[in-house]
């Protein structure tokens, strides 16, 4: 009877920290599945994505909602980097996104400009495990109205 009595409670805690490691695993994985569906439903016809872009949610930041978010989001994607650039530039513009600036390279930056945002786009070479291109999205408000800065002194 002291064996049996003395093996429930040496068991306890181990069951218990492994309810509690569980609990707070589901926990994490609940709010990043939040976190992906709060992304998605940003990006929703306002800038379409990649069919296969994985998003980042522990490396992403959105501050605000509606049409008027802004922050960073990190993903990745089975495209080769040009070939992203490419959907890049040729899907936003249909989405009112005009395309001010970019530069293809080992790092490529495509700036955008909408009616109240920018958004500048890089993208990179993933590593050998990782996807083709890892993409970084940063969404910030357009400044308006800026004064150009006084030449004469």
């Amino acid at each position: 009877m002291k064996k049996t009595l003395f093996r429930c409670l040496a068991i306890f805690p181990i069951i218990f920290l492994v309810a509690c490691v569980t609990t707070d695993n589901l926990g994490d994985l609940s709010k990043r599945f939040d976190d992906i569906k709060k992304i998605e439903t940003l990006f929703f016809n306002q800038m379409p994505l990649p069919k296969d872009a994985r998003i980042s949610p522990d490396k992403s930041l959105i501050l605000g909602e509606g049409d008027n978010w802004a922050g960073r989001i990190e993903l990745s994607s089975s495209m080769e980097p040009l070939e992203a650039s490419t959907f890049f530039t040729k899907e936003y513009p249909k989405h009112n996104w005009q395309l001010i600036s970019s530069t293809k390279a080992k790092l490529s930056i495509l700036v955008f400009t909408g009616s109240t945002r920018t958004l500048t786009i890089e993208i990179t070479e993933g590593g050998p495990l990782a996807a083709k291109s890892m993409i970084v999205m940063t969404v910030a408000p357009k400044v308006q109205n800026q004064a150009a800065p006084d030449s004469k002194k």
